[in-house]
């Protein structure tokens, strides 16, 4: 695997240094998972530090599963989803890893007490068997937005669309979703105010600061299956 500008040969174990974590991120060529509980301190921190060091990259889809988190590391997620990644909370108990291009998994030393240790995985056996223990958790899991109280951005378009006056077809036309799903994401954010109405939806909203200026209306956009909102044309 190229992790920084040269080939690294890690076997099927191997270690590296949580300073190495952005290159290993960097050689990423499709997708990042990632499964946090503020256990691991040189994975969790050293994560932050990596994603927060990409170039946000449309064709790199990055999901993190983390514990309800607490004072401690919420800014810290918040920021993560700031850098594009999409976040989940999982009500389950979490083992930390990271796994990149389903080719290489990362996860703490469990035999040393340094915290600038990791282990690097690149079994296929055991690779596959993380991946698969992520799917299932990641679908069972709580989008941010509802765990926090806070809409992402997708939810801030169908706000803003809304409030504009657009009925359910033509924010679904802006939007590149059905109007089924506009329906379901303004009920998800309905029953997240306590809202009664549409009405009562749009003046929670602003109440709560949800309805800064938006900066991209004018974009047309296409709803990814990994839920990232990606602009298609002027």
């Amino acid at each position: 695997m190229i992790i920084g500008n040269r080939r690294e040969d890690f076997g099927t174990t191997g270690n590296v240094e949580r300073t190495r974590l952005p290159d290993l991120l960097r050689g990423a060529r499709r997708e990042v998972l990632s499964t946090l509980t503020g256990a691991t301190p040189g994975l969790d921190t050293g994560l932050a530090e990596a994603v927060r060091s990409l170039a946000y990259r449309p064709d790199l889809r990055v999901r993190l599963l983390c514990a309800p988190p607490d004072d401690r590391t919420r800014d810290r997620v918040k920021e993560l989803i700031r850098s594009g990644v999409q976040v989940k909370v999982a009500g389950d108990r979490l083992h930390e890893s990271l796994l990149i291009d389903r080719k290489l998994a990362v996860v703490g030393a469990a035999n040393t007490r340094s915290a600038d240790v990791l282990v690097v995985l690149t079994a296929p056996s055991a690779v596959s068997a993380m991946v698969e223990s992520f799917a299932p958790r990641w679908a069972a899991a709580m989008p941010w937005a509802l765990v926090s109280g806070e809409p992402g951005d997708f939810e801030r378009s169908i706000l803003r669309c809304l409030v504009a006056g657009m009925t359910d077809d033509v924010v679904a036309d802006r939007l590149g979703v059905s109007a089924r799903t506009v329906r379901r994401y303004v009920n998800v954010l309905m029953d997240l105010v306590g809202a009664r109405s549409r009405f009562e939806l749009g003046f929670r909203a602003a109440e709560s600061s949800w309805l800064e200026p938006d900066t991209g209306t004018h974009l047309r956009v296409r709803f990814q299956p990994d839920d990232r909102l990606v602009p298609v044309d002027a």
